[in-house]
């Protein structure tokens, strides 16, 4: 019987460490996502200080509106990031705990 259970706790470390593995990936996957909107958000930026500062009139406030439009998303996104990051954590840690103690 203790084989079996030695067996059983094995599979079950194993498990666990592959869904570790997985939410690993995950989270390199949405640091990525993340980075390339940064890195899009700054070409955004270079463009607007080259081009955007002699507009004026109807056209110049369209354009801040569009600019506030698009400082929220980034921060909408820096902040759904950071929670999901966050939760990927918090599960990885949860999951690393479990295999520790099947030991």
């Amino acid at each position: 019987m203790e084989l079996l259970d030695e067996i059983e706790r094995k599979i079950q470390r194993g498990k666990f460490l592959l869904m570790v593995e997985i939410l690993e990936g995950y989270r390199s996957n949405v640091h990525q996502a993340v980075n390339r909107i940064d890195s899009s958000l700054q070409m955004y930026r270079s463009a607007d200080s080259s081009y955007a500062n002699h507009w004026e009139g109807e056209t110049r406030n369209k354009y801040e509106e569009i600019t506030a439009e698009i400082h929220h998303i980034e921060n909408k996104i820096d902040q759904q990031g950071d929670q999901l990051i966050n939760a990927i954590n918090k599960e990885i840690r949860s999951l690393l705990a479990k295999c520790e103690a099947l030991r």
